[in-house]
């Protein structure tokens, strides 16, 4: 269990370009970038089309983090042991950031 916070910027381009989403608080996820909160999702890349909204881009996210994409990572480590079927080794990595990096606001 965790929080974190996304950054939601909206181009001057929106909604013909995506919002420029990441995470604020660090995040230990195979399709983030641990430093920098950049997240791989093709909608918020090439699959964009002014269809979507925000919210279905928030929605997206959440359902990344609890399936996440091993075959485009960010974080290579996690990937890693995802695609070696370590689920263990990952959970307990994912889970000692959790307890590091714990968002307690709002």
């Amino acid at each position: 269990d965790g929080r974190w916070l996304l950054t939601i910027t909206l181009p001057t381009t929106y909604p013909l370009h995506p919002p420029q989403i990441s995470f604020s608080t660090p995040i230990v996820h195979a399709n983030v970038h641990l430093t920098t909160g950049e997240i791989c999702l093709d909608l918020l890349k090439d699959a964009w089309t002014p269809a979507y909204s925000v919210l279905e881009c928030v929605r997206a996210i959440r359902l990344l983090l609890s399936a996440p994409g091993i075959d485009s990572p960010l974080n290579v480590d996690v990937a890693a042991l995802l695609r070696e079927g370590d689920q263990v080794g990952a959970r307990r990595l994912v889970e000692l950031w959790v307890e590091e990096e714990r968002f307690e606001g709002v």
